[in-house]
This record gives C-alpha cells, structure tokens and sequence, in this order.
C-alpha cells in the first residue's frame, strides 16, 4: 500500500452522483489535464455548476460551489491524478478533500500522503493530502479549456 507519494499533477477532476428513477451515475462537472509533452492544459467544465472554479490553468472550488453542488446532487468527488510515483512509470489516481484538491497545484509538483475516512461502519475511504507542493515551472504553452452543458448529456439537469 502506498503511504506517501510525489509527481506530478497532471489531472484534477470533480465528480457528482447523478440519480435518476432507478439508477444513479457518477459524471464529471469539471475535468482538467496537463499534457507534459505538448505542454497544454486541456478539459472541460459546466458553466452552470462550476463557473468562477477555473484561472487559465488554475482550479479552485469554493465553499460556495461544493455547497451548491452537494445541495444540487448530494455526493461530489474531488479525483486527482499525479506521476509517475514509482520507476516503473505508475501513476496515483485518487479522491482528495477539497482543501487538499485546491492546493494541489495542476501542472505543478506534489508530495501526497494517504489518510483513510470511516464512512459507514463497512466502509473506508482512503484521501490524500498534500504534504508539499510545487507551483508549474512555467505556464502551459496552451490552454485549452471548454464549457459544456451537463443537461445535454443527462435529461433532468
């Protein structure tokens, strides 16, 4: 099991849980990624739910916006992606709070550390934290970040 962890942060994404009738599905509101060897920042975000949460290549939710999207759709995930963690080229996929998303700096450096979360008695949740952060050595050579409408891909939102 992985304990602490640094690479780069080449993905940050936030989730929400969509539940209709029957069945419910988790989807991405924001989803941004860095691209090291084209250097670009790309992805996207519906503007109804996350606008304001993206600066060029820079993703912050607010407390504000999670508290909008947890009255909106009871769940949200905070999901980041960094690496490579080990020689063989493995990368981290995990869920952070939202303090510890924010500070995780897209297209920058970070060192993570795992924690666990007891969310029902059959069920542990395991988060990282950042333990120290690096900012982008410099800026993306492009920045290519669209908007999309949740309600065209999903009736009812």
């Amino acid at each position: 099991m992985i304990q602490s962890v640094s690479g780069l942060v080449w993905q940050k994404a936030v989730e929400v849980k969509l539940t209709q009738a029957d069945s419910s599905v988790w989807t991405e509101v924001l989803g941004l990624q860095f691209d090291r060897e084209q250097n670009e920042v790309f992805g996207g975000f519906d503007r109804e739910y996350v606008e304001g949460a993206v600066d060029d290549a820079s993703v912050t939710i607010s407390s504000e916006t999670h508290d909008d999207l947890t009255t909106e759709f009871g769940q949200v995930k905070y999901n980041v992606k960094l690496g490579p963690i080990t020689e063989d080229g493995d990368h981290l996929h995990a869920q952070a709070r939202r303090d510890a998303f924010n500070d995780l700096p897209l297209a920058g450096h970070a060192s993570v550390e795992n924690f666990w979360v007891q969310a029902t008695d059959d069920l542990r949740v395991g988060y990282v934290r950042p333990t120290e952060t690096e900012p982008p050595d410099q800026s993306p050579a492009s920045v290519d970040i669209g908007r999309f409408d949740l309600g065209d891909r999903f009736d009812g939102y």
